[in-house]
């Protein structure tokens, strides 16, 4: 195959895309719009969606299990002191979630004992400031 042919067979593949396109466009053109309305109007996310992380602060034992888990180093447990449970002192611990370096995986949702974590269907994490997408709410309820 020389040049000349395979220059010849690239227009013809080029000129059947523009064919191609110019023909869908004018059968769809007086078709209803299948474009969402977002962010004008409320999205629909899929049940399963993960979304951002959040914590049930009355749940959660300071176990450090979704620390140990975390494939992006999301979660950081403080330690908060010691507390006495019947004879023994045991630490108190709470995890900080660094959300602006969270990639949603699951995982530490998936291996809390206790359902203290979950993934909600908010997506809408755009901000300029990356302090306010530091999550320290565990901190709160420490009983």
């Amino acid at each position: 195959m020389t040049s000349e042919n395979v220059d010849e067979g690239k227009k013809k593949e080029g000129s059947l895309k523009i064919g191609g396109a110019l023909g869908e466009m004018f059968r769809t053109a007086f078709e209803r719009p299948i474009t969402k309305v977002y962010p004008f109007g409320a999205p629909q996310v899929a049940e399963r969606f993960r979304g951002k992380l959040d914590i049930d602060s009355i749940k959660c034992t300071g176990c450090g299990v979704c620390e140990a888990v975390c494939p992006a180093d999301v979660i950081e447990m403080i330690h908060l002191g010691k507390r006495k449970v019947g004879i023994r002192e045991i630490e108190t611990k709470r995890p900080i979630f660094n959300l602006y370096t969270c990639i949603s995986c699951g995982q530490c949702v998936d291996d809390c004992r206790f359902g203290a974590l979950m993934l909600t269907h908010e997506f809408e994490l755009a901000t300029t400031d990356k302090n306010s997408l530091i999550m320290d709410k565990a901190l709160k309820n420490v009983g």
